[in-house]
């Protein structure tokens, strides 16, 4: 089964440098914000390994336009068809992988892999040159119809070629694997022909017979004898016109087919392709499907595939089907792509938009996600910068996975900030070694939790507002019974209305109770954020401020 080992590009698009060695993955999704090269790299390798002899180039195809640096494309590719590694093919070419250190070597090794490399080169002409290298010799130039035999299939916005059975469509492809014993060469040809035989005889132009009598007529009054006349197909049309037969809903073209529609039918022809060994590019993989059509089409062709996949996606729902070891993400201006840790396999289930982000915020629980949120709503109500335009996500770090997600995030070439309380040490301890990594740490005051350094901090009016708050969910009777718990003496009548150290210190921990947390939803959050952020100048000094002014200081990358 072919399949990509490793991609180079250079003078590409956007992409300058590039380098990836995919290894023996089969499932590769690209991720990434826009306009950071992912398309750019799918249609690379499309290009370097196109079945077509006649690819259009511009000079908007070189990087920066400029046509002096040419383009060139090189993919390395395992186990091509045995019939390429023939010595009368390219088997003088033929190179050694070491699977256990993923290094190419010319100078091949008992028991190593065999590799093609194919290499595309476009200069200032725009002519493109496909090639097999191989430092031992010079290249050698590699035809159309074997690159065609590697069935590398790119699906886009462009796909209406892909139903008709034209040479170098998947379909055609299709074709020449059929247990059928077909001239495959000729099948669609022939088929034709016999359908302008049945024109021919069954004179089905007839309508048209009176506008060509009085052309025989004409003729034949300026001395022309064109009695025989008939009106059918010209044979020479056959040839070149062999794209015009294609797959039809009754009676209806399917390039007439909605567009999530013609994708999936275009991708059922080529994982059908594939089933023999072949590549398939998707670009945005959930275009014009619905969610669950999309998570299915993800989820299918993931576990299903038998050949090589690329994917690019934008979808959340894409990504909760996927491993973290699919993922791998392109940066702007990267020369390699970063990839993901299985320690990141419970965040992408329960975070998956983050990994679309540039910079994250990893919350202790769900309550730190919603004072974020609440942050962010704040500073658009101030005509201030939001978070989307900042490139920024929020990620519940589950508790107890928090570190291990900043770490994951962070070697995946995210900027990284934790919003965590200090109250506990499996997480203290390591906060010196996070902030060595390059991770931002907002954290409480030592041993406190976020919500024992709000009722210490914020003022008294502020700590009011949550009390009603919590009203709304439980009365007031039910509330000072939780309170009354965590305090030295019983409570009088209205001493949730005084501020005294221990009534705050008797909040704090009636909050927190575990069954029984007042603030443990992303509402909750935004609620308290709300308050804070609205009293802010009343508790200035106090951590809570500084946690607050710090986190927006971080979103503004100040």
């Amino acid at each position: 089964m072919a399949k990509i080992h490793a991609l180079k590009i250079s003078n590409f698009r956007g992409i300058k440098q590039f380098e990836q060695i995919f290894g023996n993955e089969n499932f590769i999704c690209l991720i990434g914000r826009g306009d950071s090269g992912k398309t750019s790299i799918l249609d690379a390798i499309s290009f370097v390994l196109s079945p077509n002899w006649n690819l259009a180039f511009f000079d908007t195809d070189f990087f920066n336009c400029e046509v002096e640096n040419p383009i060139v494309i090189e993919a390395s590719v395992i186990e091509p068809p045995e019939y390429l590694l023939q010595d009368n093919k390219y088997g003088m070419y033929l190179r050694g992988l070491d699977s256990k250190t993923n290094v190419i070597h010319d100078d091949i090794q008992e028991g190593q892999d065999d590799v093609l490399t194919i290499r595309l080169t476009v200069t200032k002409d725009l002519e493109p040159l496909w090639e097999v290298v191989s430092n031992r010799q010079e290249p050698i130039e590699i035809k159309s119809s074997d690159r065609a035999s590697l069935n590398v299939f790119l699906v886009s916005d462009y796909i209406d070629r892909h139903f008709s059975w034209s040479k170098g469509n998947p379909l055609y492809a299709l074709l020449q694997q059929s247990e059928t014993q077909v001239d495959s060469a000729n099948v669609i040809i022939n088929e034709m022909r016999k359908a302008k035989g049945q024109i021919d005889g069954s004179n089905g132009f007839n309508y048209l017979d009176e506008t060509v009598n009085k052309i025989m007529v004409s003729a034949a009054n300026l001395g022309s004898d064109i009695s025989g006349t008939t009106t059918t197909i010209d044979a020479k049309e056959l040839n070149i016109k062999d794209g015009k037969v294609s797959l039809h809903d009754g009676n209806i073209p399917f390039r007439l087919k909605g567009k999530g529609s013609k994708r999936l039918i275009s991708i059922s022809i080529q994982t059908e392709l594939a089933k023999s060994g072949g590549i398939l590019l998707i670009d945005e993989i959930e275009q014009g499907l619905e969610p669950d059509r999309a998570q299915h089409l993800a989820n299918i062709l993931n576990k299903s595939n038998s050949g090589q996949i690329f994917i690019t996606t934008h979808s959340r729902d894409v990504l909760v089907e996927l491993e973290a070891h699919n993922l791998f993400r392109m940066k702007k201006n990267e020369t390699a792509l970063f990839s993901f840790t299985s320690e990141l396999q419970g965040c992408l289930r329960s975070n998956p938009e983050a990994f679309f982000a540039e910079r994250i915020i990893v919350c202790e629980g769900s309550t730190e996600v919603g004072f974020c949120r609440g942050i962010n709503k704040f500073r658009i109500g101030l005509g201030k910068d939001n978070i989307t335009l900042k490139g920024i996500r929020f990620a519940n770090g589950m508790g107890s996975t928090q570190v291990e997600y900043a770490e994951g995030f962070k070697t995946a070439g995210y900027d990284v900030c934790i919003f965590c309380d200090s109250d506990v040490t499996a997480i203290n301890d390591k906060k010196t070694s996070l902030r060595a990594k390059g991770i931002s740490i907002i954290d409480t005051e030592v041993n406190n939790s976020f919500e024992a350094q709000m009722f210490l901090d914020l003022n008294w009016t502020g700590i009011e507002e949550l009390i009603k708050y919590r009203m709304t969910f439980k009365d007031l009777e039910h509330i000072k019974a939780q309170v009354s718990k965590h305090h030295s003496t019983s409570l009088i009548e209205n001493a949730l209305t005084i501020d005294t150290p221990e009534i705050r210190q008797s909040l704090s921990k009636a909050s927190t109770e575990k069954d029984k947390d007042w603030f443990k939803r992303t509402d909750h959050g935004e609620h308290i954020a709300e308050v804070c952020c609205r009293n802010m100048e009343f508790f200035k000094g106090k951590k809570l401020n500084f946690q607050i002014e710090a986190l927006n200081k971080w979103i503004d990358n100040a």
